[in-house]
């Protein structure tokens, strides 16, 4: 058995006795003051762990827990500034546990020092050194050491400041307050805009704000002493975040934790995302000036395909409502394509007016269904068609001719300083080229979420189990982005804005019957009216004849026999009534009630007419009685009369 006594803090105690901790920590602080355990004087004392305030002697416990066996996790390591380890200090139990259960100064002792050194691989010394601090302290012993300043900072400033402030016999805790001081001064130099320069700068400003907090302390040290290093300047790096939220929003958004969404279980127009691109590359337009495309594309989010519809600008001039309208149109003209379910849109202007088509985009989702999202702003990361831009960088817009890139200011060597030359064969050429190749990234795979397959693999796959695209009316279509109005038909005719607008169907029409119009949201477009079968149609702007023409008299009987068959129609539809035989019926069936006449016997016209008329006479002839105001204005002038009268005989 070793030689020095083994203590247990609360917790090995508890287990060795099958008690709860609380109930072993109860036990030992009172067999502090003097109680037994179970009819036993433990030998107790104060405990120098966090989780116990007392630890008892192994020796002083019962003989049958003593020979309970004890793991080192259950044995309390008692040696004053010393950490439990008992992972290092089992290793080194089994290596001298044979060793220290025999008598020392023997032979067999000896023996066994010898097979563990051999078994271990440690030297002799080491092995003694264990046996001795066994000896001494117990399991404990074997554990290493833990210094007394453990968990603490040894350096506060900078070891050279540190040192040089110490050597100069200032106290400590002024060292502690300047090092406390300096890590605010830290944080707020990587918050402000010092840190785009850098962590030398930052390095020197901290040097500098160092020695204006030793002046105010009245700290002395040498100026080659005031610096800090690189790795406590670095430990305050992760502040520069806050600048780059005050200041450069678009990188912080940017840098934010997001999620990953898989848009491959979404069906064919079920989400198409939309959004407009600059293009880098050069094109010419009809007089010979240099132009730079732009483009409205559409991305099925649920097959990864894109449509795209060029758009060319006059110079200033920027992407508006009326051709983001008229990319969806395309789009939904097209065969493969369609009606979508829902629109991802970006946060610009030019995509309010898709707003117009919410209810219809509402027939074709359950209720309640959010159909039109808009994208935050700033938020590019969030898009899945940015990503697709730039995919179409890399693969399709720049291997066309005339592409300058990103930078569009810069000279390109390639033209040895010149501005790049623009796409050769016109514009005509530029949009068919770029459908094409389009058309070719379609059938590109893309890998990821897509799993290398192209966007068209995964169309035909989905729509092979049964998807079709939805089909609307281009007209009807189109007249849901205009502006609603109506008008009356004035022999054929609308007006609308000083002009005069004509049809075949309302030609027909009698006069001052009401049509619904769609007024263009296209720059010099056609309104469109809608038929009486409810139908939309572009209306024609009416054109004076010339006088001598023959043609003038012969649209002019065309129509008229148009109207002359429209209404024979709507004469074989209306029945034949009578109206003179229906008034009758009515007449007759209507029951009207009189009042019964009132007998006076006796009665005098004269009389009564002569008395009506002396009292009509009476209430004529008779003044109006006077209200108090006006009799009180009455006195007033009468008195000034008086007056006036008086000074006049003075004079």
């Amino acid at each position: 058995m070793p030689s020095k006594e083994t203590w247990l803090d609360a917790r090995a105690f508890a287990r060795i006795a099958d008690i709860s901790e609380q109930a072993a920590r109860r036990g030992l602080r009172r067999a502090a003051a003097g109680d037994c355990w179970r009819g036993h004087t433990l030998d107790v004392r104060p405990g120098c762990g966090v989780r116990s305030s007392w630890e008892v002697a192994l020796s002083s416990l019962p003989t049958s827990l003593q020979a309970t066996p004890l793991s080192f996790d259950q044995v309390a390591l008692v040696l004053p500034g010393a950490a439990a380890s008992p992972a290092a200090a089992q290793a080194r139990w089994r290596v001298i546990t044979t060793i220290v259960a025999l008598p020392r100064r023997t032979a067999d002792r000896r023996d066994a020092l010898v097979e563990a050194i051999r078994h271990s691989g440690k030297s002799r010394r080491t092995l003694l050194r264990w046996i001795a601090r066994y000896e001494a302290h117990g399991l404990r012993g074997l554990a290493h050491a833990r210094p007394s300043d453990a968990g603490k900072a040894r350096v506060l400033v900078s070891r050279r400041f540190d040192r040089a402030f110490r050597l100069a016999g200032y106290e400590g805790d002024l060292l502690v307050k300047i090092a406390a001081a300096m890590r605010a001064n830290l944080k707020g130099l990587w918050a402000s805009r010092a840190e785009h320069a850098g962590a030398g700068e930052i390095e020197r400003l901290a040097g500098f704000l160092l020695s204006e907090l030793c002046e105010t302390y009245g700290v002395k040290v040498p100026a080659s002493d005031m610096r800090l290093s690189r790795r406590i300047v670095e430990r305050f790096a992760h502040f520069r975040v806050v600048n780059q939220r005050r200041n450069d929003r678009k990188a912080f958004d940017d840098a934010k934790p997001r999620i990953r969404r898989d848009w491959t279980a979404l069906e064919p127009m079920e989400r198409v995302v939309a959004d407009v691109k600059h293009l880098d590359v050069m094109v010419e337009r009809e007089d010979g000036t240099a132009a730079w495309p732009k483009i409205v594309a559409f991305m099925d989010a649920g097959t990864g395909r894109v449509f795209v519809q060029p758009v060319l600008l006059e110079r200033g001039e920027g992407v508006r409502q009326e051709h983001v309208i008229q990319a969806f149109l395309a789009m939904v003209c097209d065969p493969r394509w369609g009606f979508p379910r829902g629109l991802y849109l970006d946060n610009g202007s030019e995509f309010g007016a898709l707003t117009k088509i919410d209810a219809s985009l509402q027939l074709l989702n359950d209720p309640g269904a959010r159909t039109l999202i808009f994208a935050r702003p700033y938020n590019a990361a969030a898009k899945p068609i940015e990503s697709l831009f730039a995919r179409l960088d890399r693969y399709v817009f720049s291997m066309l001719p005339g592409y300058a890139g990103p930078q569009r200011m810069s000279k390109k060597v390639q033209t040895l300083g010149r501005p790049p030359k623009p796409f050769p064969g016109g514009w005509a050429r530029f949009e068919e080229t770029l459908a094409g190749m389009i058309e070719a990234h379609n059938q590109r795979p893309v890998g990821g979420q897509w799993a290398g397959r192209s966007p068209n693999d995964w169309y035909a796959d989905k729509a092979g189990r049964g998807w079709s695209a939805a089909r609307v009316d281009g007209l009807a279509l189109d007249a849901a982005f205009c502006d609603r109005d109506s008008r009356r038909v004035d022999r054929g005719v609308v007006r609308i804005a000083g002009e005069r607008y004509t049809h075949p169907e309302l030609q027909a029409l009698p006069s001052r019957t009401v049509v619904d119009l769609a007024l263009p949201w296209r720059r010099g477009a056609l309104p469109l009216g809608r038929t009486r079968s409810g139908t939309w149609v572009y209306l024609e702007r009416e054109v004076p004849y010339p006088a001598r023409w023959i043609e003038g008299a012969r649209e002019s009987s065309r129509r008229q026999q148009h109207q002359v068959r429209y209404v024979a129609q709507l004469a074989r539809e209306a029945p034949a009534l009578d109206p003179v035989a229906i008034k009758i019926r009515a007449a007759r069936g209507a029951e009207v009630s009189h009042p019964s006449p009132r007998r006076v016997d006796n009665l005098d016209l004269g009389t009564e007419l002569q008395a009506m008329a002396v009292a009509r006479r009476s209430r004529t002839d008779a003044p109006p009685t006077p209200s108090a105001a006006e009799l009180r204005h009455a006195r007033e002038m009468a008195l000034t009369e008086r007056l006036e009268r008086k000074l006049k005989g003075a004079t």
